[in-house]
This record gives C-alpha cells, structure tokens and sequence, in this order.
C-alpha cells in the first residue's frame, strides 16, 4: 500500500501536468495569424474624408 506521501506527491504531478496542459493549450489558441482583407482596406479608404486622405498619401517635400 502507498504512503500518504506518495499519494499526494503522485496526485501533485497529475494536477501540475493537467495545468501545463490546459496553459500550452491557451497559448497555442491565443492568437491566429492573419493577412489584411484587401476588400476591407479598399472600402476603409474609400470611405475616408478625402481632405484626411490627401495628407497621407502626399510626398513631403
């Protein structure tokens, strides 16, 4: 039969390995790489007041 040591201790790397489980799987579901929509940033800037807009687009001098 098992100490009472050994049972906690056993039971303190089962918890330890199921919290390092459940972190590694927040982690890895914590961002998602992504590209910018093309039709998003076309409808942005044509709906942008254009007296903001020319200042972005021109050149400094």
């Amino acid at each position: 039969m098992m100490t009472l040591e050994a049972l906690i201790t056993i039971s303190g790397m089962s918890a330890s390995a199921g919290a390092f489980y459940v972190a590694w799987r927040a982690h890895k579901n914590a961002f998602k790489p992504t590209d910018p929509d093309e039709e998003l940033v076309k409808r942005f800037v044509e709906s942008a007041p254009l007296d903001r807009l020319k200042n972005i687009t021109t050149e400094p001098a």
